[in-house]
């Protein structure tokens, strides 16, 4: 059960922008590795073709001069020239846009792998996803697709440009500076200010409509994947039509704020344009000064002064573009800033649970040498986010050579118990010590759990291990054979035609529930750990089969504890704690003395 909290969260362009840049900013540069690489060498092919473009620029000038002045061999020299540097700017084009390309892959795995370490490490993913979700929503879809937006828009449309583009319109105010005077520079730095402001006006609401959309698309992604693991649930129900009216509900939320972001986005557009196209207007009129007013070409001749005048269009149209592909950036820039701020919310979640204490399991030398598995005194617990007990002040202890049997009606708490044991929840009040480590130690919950990827027999047997090369000279096969003929699971190994040959087919939605609990026994006695916590682990099989599972735990030497409804698992327990309710609870000894311990 999670318990989620649904406020929303509104992002926006401006200070809180920054710190989650600067946190998802130490994410893709943990190190100097091929992101600060690629970093580089876009840095230096964006200059070597910004220098070329001002060759390319000022050549044109010069073939005006050629064809006014008649002078035909100075032409083709000039061809031949303007060839090469037209050459070397695609080239150097290219090169940029294929250095940018393996930028957005460095980024994305250094991002997405630092990610995935926080969300794996201290059981983050379970915090997040089954207890509560502190406000965050679809943690999956901010770990993959806003990721990847984040990464895409600023390494190919942001970076390196953002990074040489105080070089580049440094370079063309001295040019402009030198011909226009300080009264052109002003006329485009003053049109640049004018851009900034009505950019920021326009862009800042962006940030917010972006974040709302990732939102919502990933609320239908996830009805979808709903829907398509709980295909045959949905079947037996006839729910197709209640399916197709919520599946058509998430989607008309998601297209209403689509169409809120381009309207808001309309306008913003519109003003991109229109400071794109009129600076070619701005540069002509800037000519006005060195022409009309300062008069300083009087004495040339018209081949020359239209060379110079070429020149001078290149220049004031260059730092113009210089400036509008900055505010063409603030499009962008609104963008990135919904996926970085969700990127940085979800990471320093995750980065505060992963500072939490925590090790429950083993931290204390003397409690794993105890002579007890389980230590309880006055143990209160609840669902997450409820302030009523499920079980209160249950006092236990809980021999490591005894086994337990935990029964009660549905709901009572059996479950809830057994996450409590595995430190997965905290209980409200009361103590528990822990007799065992986590590498001593299975749990093996109530929904099996078979990893998607058309994995081989073999993996599903070992998992949590890892099957591939570095591991596979440790696995014994023979063993897995010998579990699965106890298991009478055999009949798998030709349904995936061999034992450590990938499936063709999905485990979870091939397997009977039966099949799927024996498969979860079989990791069991793979692993051999000393202790195994079976959260109604046979609830599936038949009474036969249930009897010769708790016989290989005990000829393999595990002790159990166990979770379950039917009166047949009494025989292969020592100890069974009756949950009867809230205020209610019993421990029976299971032999012949029936000693009894009850909450008074």
């Amino acid at each position: 059960m999670v318990f989620l909290r649904e406020q929303q969260k509104e992002f926006y362009l401006g200070w809180k922008f920054l710190t989650s840049l600067g946190t998802v900013l130490r994410l893709l540069y943990p190190r100097l590795d091929y992101a600060a690489l690629f970093t580089l060498i876009s840095i230096i092919c964006a200059a070597g073709y910004e220098v070329v473009s001002f060759n390319s620029g000022t050549i044109i000038g010069k073939f005006y001069n050629a064809l006014l002045s008649r002078n035909e061999s100075y032409f083709w020299d000039l061809f031949w020239k303007a060839t090469l540097i037209y050459f070397g700017q695609t080239l150097l084009q290219a090169t940029t846009s294929f250095a940018t390309w393996l930028l957005y892959l460095a980024m994305r795995r250094n991002l997405v792998t630092t990610l995935h370490q926080l969300y794996y490490r201290k059981n983050a993913y379970y915090t997040l996803n089954s207890v509560d979700n502190a406000g965050i929503d679809n943690p999956d879809q901010r770990l993959t697709q806003d990721a990847e937006r984040m990464c895409s828009t600023l390494a190919k449309n942001i970076f390196p440009y953002i990074l040489i583009s105080p070089g580049v319109i440094a370079w063309y105010t001295y040019k402009t500076w030198a011909t226009a005077g300080g009264f052109g520079v002003a006329i485009i730095y003053l049109y640049f200010l004018l851009g900034v402001v009505a950019n920021r006006i326009l862009v800042s609401p962006l940030t917010k409509w972006t974040a709302r959309v990732e939102k919502f698309e990933g609320d239908l992604r996830f009805k979808h994947v709903t829907v398509r693991n709980k295909a045959e649930e949905s079947t037996f129900y006839n729910a197709a039509e209640f399916e197709e009216f919520e599946s058509n509900r998430f989607l008309m939320r998601l297209l209403r704020t689509q169409l809120a972001a381009t309207l808001w986005k309309y306008p913003a557009q519109f003003l991109q344009n229109f400071f794109d196209y009129y600076g070619a207007v701005l540069s002509y009129v800037i000519q006005v000064f060195p022409i009309f007013i300062f008069k300083s070409y009087e004495d040339m001749d018209a081949p020359t002064l239209a060379q110079q005048i070429s020149n001078n269009a290149f220049y004031f149209i260059y730092l113009i573009n210089s400036f509008t592909r900055l505010t063409d950036l603030a499009l962008s820039l609104g963008e990135m800033a919904g996926y970085s701020q969700r990127i940085a919310e979800l990471v320093n979640y995750m980065e505060h649970l992963n500072e939490e204490d925590g090790d429950a399991f083993g931290g204390n030398n003397d409690q794993t040498k105890s002579a007890n598995l389980l230590v309880t005194e006055n143990l209160c617990y609840s669902t997450p986010g409820d302030s009523e007990d499920l079980v209160s002040d249950l006092t236990l202890k809980i021999p490591k050579d005894k086994t337990l049997l935990i029964t009660g009606l549905s709901g009572v708490g059996k479950s809830s118990l057994l996450r409590v044991i595995r430190d997965l929840w905290k209980p409200r009040s009361g103590s528990i010590k822990r007799g065992f480590t986590l590498e001593s130690a299975m749990f093996i919950p109530q929904r099996p759990y078979l990893p998607p990827g058309r994995l081989s027999l073999r993996q599903q047997v070992i998992f949590p291990q890892i099957d591939n090369e570095l591991h596979s000279e440790h696995i014994d096969n023979n063993k897995i054979l010998n579990i699965l003929e106890a298991l009478r699971l055999r009949t798998l190994i030709s349904m995936c035609g061999g034992l450590a040959d990938p499936s063709n087919f999905e485990w979870q939605e091939t397997l009977s529930p039966g099949e799927q609990q024996r498969l979860s026994i079989a990791r069991v006695l793979y692993h051999q750990p000393s202790f195994v916590f079976l959260d109604e682990a046979t609830s599936s099989l038949s009474v036969d089969a249930e009897t010769k599972i708790y016989e290989l735990f005990k000829k393999h030497g595990i002790s159990y504890v166990s979770s379950g409804h039917r009166p047949t698992l009494r025989p292969f327990h020592d100890m069974e704690l009756q949950l009867q309710g809230k205020d209610d609870w019993k421990l029976v000894q299971l032999d012949d003395t029936e000693e009894t311990q009850e909450k008074l």
